[in-house]
C-alpha cells in the first residue's frame, strides 16, 4: 500500500513534536519550514525530551514556501499561530486534491469557519494538542510535559478520516483521543487558554505557577473561566464546575511553564489575541452572553 503524505504547515514547537511522532511506517512526513529550511535539511529537527533524552527527527521533504510544494497531500496539517490577516487559507488551495484532509492544530474557537467556507468538499478535521513544548532554537524544540490530542471532524460527528489520522499516532508515546463534539472540547480548551495565556503577558512573563501563587491573580484566573463556562453554554456546550477545578489543579502540579503567548510576548511576535479571546467575545456579542472579564482581558492585552 502507497504510504500517506503528510504535509506538515508550520515547524515551530507544535508542528515540530506532532511532525516527529507520525512514526508509522505507513506515512511519509513533509513539511514547509519559513525560516528554518536549511536547518532542518541539514541538522534534523532537535527534540529534547521531558527526560532530558535527545532525538533528531527528519522529514522527507522541507519546503521553504506552499508555493514549493509539488504535490496534493493526503493530509495537511496546519499548526501555524491564528493571526489577523494570514492568506493560508487562499494559499493551499493548489494543495487540495480529491482525497484531501485538512487538519487544524491551532488554539482558538470558531477558527475552522474560513477553511470550511473555502473547501466545502474537503473533510476538515479539528484538533487540540495539550502539550508543554517551546522551540528553543532553530530547528530545536523542548518538549517539557503532557502531549495528547483531541481530534474530531469539524463540526462534528465522525469521519474515516478522523479515524485514521489518529491510528497514525498508536506507535507512539502520544494519546490521541477522537471526539464527535470538537466544538466541545475547545471550550474545554478555552478553559485554560482564555486566563493563562493573556495573564502571562499581562504580568510580564509569570509562569503558570508563579500567576496561581498569587491570590489575586487565582482569583481573576478563575473569574475568566467562568466566563467561558457561560458562554460556551450559550452555544450549547455545558462545562461543569468540576472542569473548572480540575484546569487549576492540573496546573498546579505540572512544571512552571512559559505559556505560548508569553514566549511570542518575549520574542516581539504577534500574539493570538483574536484567536483566543477576539473570536470569542464575537461570540458572546452573537449569542449575547456577559462575558465581562474577557472583555477586561482583551482590552488590556492590546495595549500591550
Amino acid at each position: 500500500m502507497k504510504p500517506k503524505n503528510i504535509l506538515f504547515i508550520g515547524m515551530g514547537a507544535i508542528g515540530s513534536l506532532y511532525a516527529s511522532k507520525c512514526v508509522s511506517n505507513t506515512v511519509e512526513i513533509s513539511c514547509v519550514a519559513r525560516s528554518d529550511k536549511d536547518e532542518i535539511q541539514k541538522k534534523g529537527i532537535r527534540i529534547i525530551h521531558p527526560n532530558n533524552d535527545e532525538s533528531i527527527f527528519y522529514p522527507k521533504e522541507v519546503f521553504s514556501s506552499i508555493k514549493d510544494v509539488n504535490n496534493q497531500p493526503d493530509y495537511i496539517v496546519i499548526t501555524t499561530k491564528v493571526l489577523p490577516n494570514q492568506s493560508l487559507v487562499q494559499d493551499i488551495k493548489p494543495l487540495i486534491g480529491k482525497k484531501t484532509c485538512l487538519v487544524l492544530l491551532q488554539n482558538g474557537i470558531h477558527i475552522e469557519t474560513a477553511y470550511q467556507h473555502m473547501y466545502p468538499d474537503t473533510p476538515l478535521i479539528s484538533g487540540l494538542a495539550f502539550v508543554c513544548v517551546a522551540k528553543i532554537a532553530p530547528a530545536t524544540i523542548h518538549h517539557q510535559d503532557y502531549g495528547r490530542l483531541i481530534l474530531g471532524l469539524y463540526p462534528q460527528g465522525t469521519h474515516k478520516y478522523v479515524t485514521e489520522f489518529a491510528a497514525i499516532f498508536d506507535s507512539s508515546d502520544i494519546s490521541c483521543k477522537v471526539s464527535d463534539t470538537i466544538q466541545l472540547e475547545r471550550y474545554k480548551k478555552l478553559i485554560w487558554n482564555a486566563p493563562f495565556n493573556p495573564l502571562s503577558v499581562i504580568y510580564k512573563g509569570k509562569t503558570t505557577q508563579e500567576l496561581l501563587a498569587d491570590k489575586v491573580i487565582k482569583e481573576r484566573i478563575i473569574a475568566i473561566m467562568k466566563d467561558v463556562q457561560r458562554l460556551a453554554a450559550s452555544d450549547g456546550y455545558k462545562i461543569s464546575d468540576d472542569s473548572i477545578k480540575k484546569n487549576i489543579d492540573d496546573t498546579l502540579t505540572m512544571k512552571p511553564y512559559k505559556t505560548s503567548m508569553c514566549l511570542d510576548w518575549e520574542a516581539g511576535r504577534t500574539l493570538e489575541t483574536d484567536a483566543i479571546l477576539g473570536n470569542a467575545i464575537q461570540r458572546a456579542n452573537d449569542n449575547q452572553c456577559d462575558v465581562p472579564e474577557l472583555r477586561l482581558l482583551y482590552d488590556e492585552l492590546i495595549t500591550i
